[in-house]
């Protein structure tokens, strides 16, 4: 049988095993979309600038850009598009920024626009 401390060492070991397969939390500044489908209809009404509505804030129909902090999820569609290729990606917001510093909350899905790396065309 084993003693507590044991379990507890062993508990230990794994500990960061685990912690490094949880996807890291990004903050950034993002489109947030209730939905993929609003994402892919961001996507088009600023094609090939889609980095440069985000950069400048602009916000769409359905969607609107702000600094969150987000853990990413599942990518659907990838858009391409002469500035870039963008993965429509579910995420998980768990904070948003304020000016007092980012402020965590309970988290939420939604749908946003992330850039491929090296995968521009």
């Amino acid at each position: 049988m084993r003693t507590l401390p044991q379990l507890l060492i062993g508990a230990a070991m794994l500990w960061p095993s685990a912690a490094s397969a949880q996807p890291a939390t990004t903050l950034a500044d993002v489109v947030i979309c209730a939905t993929a489908a609003d994402a892919k209809n961001y996507a088009t009404t600023h094609k090939d600038a889609i980095q440069k509505a985000i950069d400048g804030a602009i916000d769409g129909k359905a969607c609107l850009v702000a600094r969150i902090a987000f853990v990413p999820g599942k990518q659907s569609d990838r858009i391409e598009h002469r500035d870039a290729t963008y993965a429509v990606t579910e995420i998980m917001i768990v904070g948003v920024s304020t000016p007092l510093g980012v402020l965590g909350i309970s988290p939420n899905r939604a749908y946003t626009l992330l850039r491929l790396q090296d995968q521009g065309v």
